[in-house]
């Protein structure tokens, strides 16, 4: 009898090991789930330890996946996946998770919590630019790799500002304005007609137009002291928001 209950728990075990999908031993860690088997060894140690990087950087888990193929809804099995795995970091479960799905030939991205905020469906759309090619050729370790830097740049820019974004824009913005400054004014340069100078005022009036009736004395100018009121509440950066964004297409 105790021969065959301790067969039934082997058996047991075996069955919950086949249950588990992905593992934390395996190459990728908690952050690399390679189930369709499209990476080397190499190439899995080497993102596996770019994820973490960021993913510590920017205090959200970044995860790539890949599976060999899935019955139903592409954005309800990314979805499901993140959910169950219980991935992303804090209580908001910030984490952005991209899912390769080998047949059909699609990708999801995901992004969960402050994360979802940072990176919209737009921003998805533009991440899905820069990696579709490298998907569609089979340089999967180069797409990765792109979507890691792609992420790490949205999440950045959420936290931190796009600085150099904006001087560049700026710098746009102002070169267009000095031209356009300089274009009407010599436009207005060339309507201007040349005048002799006159010393009185008289020269500028049609005789008999002009009678005086009123006489008053008018304040141009005034002297105003104001002082900057100052603001009771502090200054700082508020609380990131919460939601979730889902985005892809095929390669």
């Amino acid at each position: 009898m105790t021969k065959k209950i301790i067969v039934l728990c082997l058996a047991l075990l075996v069955c919950f090991c086949l249950a588990i999908p992905v593992s934390a031993e395996t190459a990728g860690g908690e952050f690399l789930f390679d189930e369709a088997d499209i990476l080397t060894d190499a190439e899995e140690a080497q993102l596996a330890e770019k994820l973490s990087e960021a993913s510590h950087t920017y205090e959200a888990q970044i995860i790539i996946a890949t599976v060999p193929s899935i019955d139903g809804n592409m954005e309800h099995f990314i979805e499901e996946t993140y959910d169950s795995m219980g991935w992303g970091y804090g209580e908001k479960r910030d984490g952005v998770l991209l899912l390769v799905c080998m047949d059909p030939r699609e990708y999801r991205i995901l992004s969960n919590g402050y994360a979802g905020v940072a990176i919209t469906v737009d921003d998805i759309g533009n991440i899905g630019e820069y990696i579709v090619s490298d998907l569609s050729d089979g340089n999967y370790a180069a797409a990765f790799d792109t979507f890691i830097d792609e992420t790490a740049y949205y999440l950045s820019g959420y936290l931190y500002g796009f600085p150099f974004e904006g001087v560049k824009s700026f710098g746009v913005s102002l070169v267009i304005g000095i031209i356009a400054g300089v274009v009407v004014a010599l436009v207005l340069k060339g309507q201007l007609k040349s005048v002799k100078k006159q010393d009185q005022a008289h020269e500028y009036v049609k005789p008999g137009s002009m009678q005086v009736t009123v006489q008053r004395d008018l304040f141009l100018y005034r002297e105003v002291s104001r002082v900057k009121k100052e603001s009771s509440s502090g200054s700082g950066r508020g609380s990131s928001g919460s939601s979730r964004s889902v985005g892809g297409g095929s390669f």
